[in-house]
């Protein structure tokens, strides 16, 4: 999935080079942090879309907040340290899959202890994928 909105795309690769310079990191030492390469990490910087898997991956690199960039790009002025509070609420680095995956089962089951095991792992699998595309859990690959 990619994100089309244009001028917060723009801020954020705005946001994102001055985070860089402030690193004392070169571009191409950025791309190589964030996994990605040279030029798809400069496609965020000029604000072009680009799939929404690469925010994580930025996020990641930057020790951002998981969402950080989408924030950005939906009206935010600022990139959100990951582990810093923000209104109140402390914002964790991104978990992996697996232990969001067990997280909303737990949840299931305190809730919900009747729902057949398909049906919460068909949830489980849901709730892991939107958080995914969100850049709120990392993939476990």
């Amino acid at each position: 999935m990619t994100t089309t909105d244009q001028e917060g795309r723009r801020r954020l690769g705005r946001l994102i080079a001055q985070r860089r310079t402030k690193n004392g990191w070169h571009k191409k030492q950025a791309a190589d942090a964030a996994g990605l390469t040279h030029t798809t990490y400069m496609r965020v910087e000029r604000g072009e879309s680009v799939h929404d898997v690469t925010y994580t991956k930025i996020e990641r690199a930057f020790g951002l907040a998981p969402g950080a960039c989408m924030a950005v790009i939906e009206g935010a002025t600022e990139l959100q340290q990951a582990g810093e509070e923000f209104e109140g609420v402390r914002i964790a680095p991104v978990a992996g899959a697996d232990a969001a995956r067990q997280a909303v089962q737990h949840a299931i089951i305190a809730t919900l202890p009747d729902v057949p095991a398909g049906k919460m792992a068909e949830l489980s699998e849901g709730v892991v994928a939107e958080l995914q595309r969100r850049g709120i859990v990392a993939s476990d690959d």
